[in-house]
């Protein structure tokens, strides 16, 4: 099995038990809420990756970054057409 295989391995049960953690969350929601005094968020109770949103920073690459990372497809380019 490859990486990428993997990867999609793990996203697909990350996603079929999305559903059952969820539920899981909204019975400890209903039960925090009803013992609290304060308004709450069922992500208060209960916080997953899937709610975190991820912010998209640009990414910014200096000129000596860019310098050595041509340098490597330089390398890479001639082991593979003399390799």
């Amino acid at each position: 099995m490859t990486l990428a295989e993997v990867r999609c391995f793990l996203e697909g049960l990350i996603r079929r038990n999305r559903e059952s953690w969820e539920q899981t969350r909204i019975v400890a929601y209903v039960i925090a809420q009803a013992s609290s005094t304060r308004d709450l968020e069922p992500s208060d109770v209960l916080c997953f990756p899937w709610d975190v949103k991820e912010e998209k920073g640009q990414t910014t690459v200096t000129d000596e970054e860019m310098e050595m990372l041509r340098e490597k497809a330089k390398l890479i380019e001639k082991e593979i057409n003399h390799g």
